[in-house]
């Protein structure tokens, strides 16, 4: 009896630390995906962050966002300028269905923001950082950045994201 009591114990603290290792915090921990992780390495491989002033977790603060968007969003990390031009924002959505929806509306909001009059009011520059703004989705996780005049080093801002989901 005391043998098999034993073995119990061992078999129920085996499963406990099986089932610790594979829960979703301990996955998250080791593979760094929340929002503000893959923010800060897409931010580190695309530049620019000289520029940023503001930052935020609430979807609220992202213009892209109309309000039924931002029912979409779990989880956020938003950083921009005062004028909202170099900005970088990374989505955990609810599901992968809501991740493809927020998606296109990141799409629109590129391409309203590429052929607007109100791009007048912006610099040169700006209107190149706007204009080659990336964004993307893998999963349940959706970006758009904008950090860079130069495509090339929006992409490595995006290639840098998808290598840690």
């Amino acid at each position: 009896m005391r043998y098999g009591l034993k073995k119990g114990i061992y078999l129920i603290f085996t499963l406990t630390l099986l089932l610790g290792m594979l829960s979703p915090a301990a996955v998250k921990a080791k593979g760094g995906t929340d929002c503000k992780a893959l923010c800060g390495a897409a931010l580190k491989a695309a530049g620019g962050s000289e520029k940023l002033k503001y930052q935020s977790v609430d979807a609220i603060d992202c213009g892209a966002l109309s309000s039924s968007a931002r029912g979409k969003v779990k989880k956020i990390q938003y950083v921009c300028d005062a004028r909202e031009v170099y900005s970088l924002c990374v989505i955990q959505a609810k599901g992968a269905a809501q991740a493809k929806s927020l998606l296109g509306v990141f799409k629109k909001y590129k391409r309203g923001n590429s052929n607007s009059d109100y791009l007048s009011d912006y610099s040169a520059t700006e209107r190149q950082v706007l204009k080659n703004a990336v964004c993307g989705r893998k999963g349940s996780y959706v970006w758009y950045i904008a950090m860079s005049p130069r495509k090339k080093d929006n992409n490595k801002g995006q290639n840098a994201l998808k290598k840690m989901i």
